[in-house]
């Protein structure tokens, strides 16, 4: 075996015996052998083995075996940050007194041989329970929004232990290039497809258009390396790789791409567009919009409308090109290429349908008293539309430097409660709702709005930009609403600071919503059992089901 060939065909035969896994009682169940384009992969009943192939693609480089365990070192290490328990290690092959190939103990170094020249390594997984990833789990339909809630607060928080910095660390022409270079090389990736496989001119015409958006939004774009929005993410988060063992609220991802740092290096807006395609594509809009719209929430990032449709969009042409090339390679067999191009045709569709979008944005103003269930509101509005919800308690906090889960011992009137807070507060939520709207999404303002001046500043607002704005005023009974408010009180994750004894100041500083338009305004009891399919029948006449 020599350093550039890897491992030789006896072997890879040699590997898919269960005699190869003396430390893995659960090979004697059988052996099930893989490939991907870079790695055999072997999996027992309980463990997964991943030997890496000696290719050189240019963009991972796996042709001598220092290269190819440094990178089972690399993706141990990488992929422990979102998925600690999954990687157990790495473990050299080497062969046995009687000349068979085995794996050993997996550790967290390298093994040598007697010559002190590092063996051929592999990494060892656990083994993920069947049918539990995101794919599987939209297929059989039981992919739920909280699923996605979930997984938003887990990237989030990955997200926040792994930035780069604010700004990011490169310059302004740099992160052009990071954000551009990788797009100019799908288009030519693409332009090499099948014709069958690739419509030429529809690419040239998403080409354009991505170009386009990207000039028009370059300083959007730039913002975005200022605010400290690039990460040292995962890179490849699409469904196959996102894990629900332990329920919707604490997904894992694993097989981050370790093998190239620019490809993982990047603003977290092109992260989520490879769940959001992947959701969208498979006609799961409403799911990739509660992804987007619950990381917004848990990070304060609303400037990724900005730029999100333009990241969807290459992740879809990514997958497309890939299987445009893939459609034409002889060795895979008629069906294959087939089921190739078939995908390339579609993905490709799907990017040219969301850069060609003439969505109309628009505004719902979301108020109410304390404890009339405006944030539930909200949210349903957001799930139905979908829309994406901006929330008062939320960037109340985030003004005042407060995470949003610390309680503010500032009374009502006070602190960051007091009328100089609040109007900053109200400016900030037009300011959060402005990439949403312009990005063709429905902005929804979650906060009192008590005030007759703050519901007309929307109006002026949403008037000077043509944008329909429609207000809902949440309203239910008082004993109701003392009772929420004190359970509330008693919720260790509550956002609000708003309890039973704020209710009584709530009502009477509320002013009647009289001064928007009739047929622009509605009234939603949300301590009726119908409250919700009230709301649904109304947004389905003012928005269209």
């Amino acid at each position: 075996m020599s350093t550039q060939e890897g491992l030789g065909e006896e072997a890879l035969r040699s590997l898919a015996l269960p005699s190869a896994y003396p430390d893995d009682p659960s090979a004697t169940s059988g052996i099930e052998a893989l490939q991907t384009h870079i790695s055999h992969v072997f999996l027992t009943r309980e463990r997964v083995y991943k030997i890496r192939k000696p290719v050189d693609l240019g963009f991972l480089c796996f042709a001598t075996r220092s290269h190819r365990n440094a990178d089972c070192l690399n993706e141990v290490r990488l992929n422990r940050r979102i998925a600690p328990d999954v990687y157990l290690g790495v473990a050299a092959i080497r062969r046995d007194s009687a000349g068979k190939w085995r794996i050993g103990t997996f550790r967290e170094n390298l093994e040598y041989d007697l010559n002190g020249e590092a063996l051929e390594h592999c990494v060892v997984m656990r083994r993920l329970p069947a049918n539990g990833n995101a794919k599987s789990l939209l297929e059989t339909g039981t992919l739920q929004p909280e699923h996605l809630r979930g997984l938003a607060k887990t990237i989030a928080r990955f997200h926040a232990a792994h930035g780069l910095g604010r700004p990011a660390p490169w310059t302004v022409e740099m992160w052009v290039e990071r954000t551009l270079a990788p797009v100019r090389d799908t288009f030519e990736l693409a332009r090499g497809a099948t014709p069958d496989a690739i419509d030429q001119a529809l690419l040239g015409r998403c080409e354009a258009s991505m170009m386009a958006l990207f000039s028009n939004r370059r300083d959007r774009f730039e913002a975005r390396r200022d605010e400290g929005r690039a990460v040292d993410g995962h890179g490849d988060l699409h469904l196959d790789h996102i894990w629900y063992e332990h329920g919707p609220g604490d997904p894992i991802a694993i097989d981050c791409i370790e093998f190239n740092d620019t490809l993982r290096q990047i603003d977290v807006a092109a992260e989520l567009a490879f769940t959001a395609m992947d959701l969208g594509y498979r006609a799961r809009v409403d799911l990739a919009e509660t992804l987007l719209n619950a990381y917004a929430l848990e990070t304060d990032d609303y400037t990724l409308y900005d730029v999100i449709d333009f990241h969807i969009a290459h992740r879809a042409l990514v997958r497309g090109s890939v299987a445009g090339v893939a459609s034409g390679e002889e060795e895979l067999g008629i069906e294959q290429r087939r089921s190739a191009a078939l995908s390339a045709a579609a993905h490709l569709r799907f990017a040219a349908e969301g850069l060609s979008s003439d969505r109309r944005g628009s505004i719902i103003v979301v108020c109410g008293i304390v404890g009339t269930g405006k944030s539930t509101l909200a949210n349903a509005a957001a799930e139905h539309l979908p829309g994406v919800v901006v929330a008062s308690d939320r960037v109340r906090k985030r003004l005042a430097g407060l995470d949003p889960g610390t309680r503010a011992t500032a009374a009502a009137g006070d602190g960051i409660y007091d009328d100089a807070s609040t109007r900053r507060v109200y400016r900030a939520l037009l300011e959060r709702a402005r990439p949403i709207v312009e990005s063709g999404r429905c902005a929804i303002l979650d906060a009192t709005y008590s005030r007759r001046e703050q519901r007309e500043a929307v109006m002026r607002w949403a008037n000077e930009r043509g944008l329909d704005a429609f207000l809902l005023e949440a309203r239910c009974e008082a004993s109701e609403t003392r009772r929420r408010l004190f359970e509330r009180e008693q919720d260790p994750e509550r956002i609000s600071d708003a309890g039973v004894d704020f209710h009584a100041e709530s009502t009477r500083r509320f002013e009647p919503t009289d001064e928007w338009p009739a047929e622009r305004r509605a009234l939603i009891r949300t301590d009726l059992p119908n409250w919700q399919a009230t709301l649904r029948n109304l947004l389905e006449r003012i928005y269209g089901s």
